[in-house]
């Protein structure tokens, strides 16, 4: 892979996570909050699902199941996250 494209790449990966205004609200919303040990899993699930997700895309295959898991986690987190 050329390196400028993978630059351009985390560059937008940055700046649609880390940079944009519904991450700053998560983030703020999550600073205080201390995780419970299943909110901790779940997290983790997520990191190596992205993980996961960055790998098939670098090798050009299809992310939809990925991304559906990816989603129904994200889910998961939310619902545990206003249950505190």
């Amino acid at each position: 892979m050329d390196k400028k494209y993978l630059q351009e790449k985390l560059d937008t990966l940055r700046s649609k996570y880390l940079e944009s205004d519904a991450g700053e609200q998560l983030a703020k919303k999550f600073d205080d909050a201390h995780l419970s040990k299943k909110m901790v899993k779940i997290k983790q699930k997520l990191v190596s699902l992205e993980m996961e997700r960055c790998q098939k895309q670098i090798e050009h295959r299809d992310v939809s199941k990925i991304d559906r898991k990816i989603s129904e986690q994200k889910l998961l987190f939310e619902k545990c996250c206003n249950e505190r």
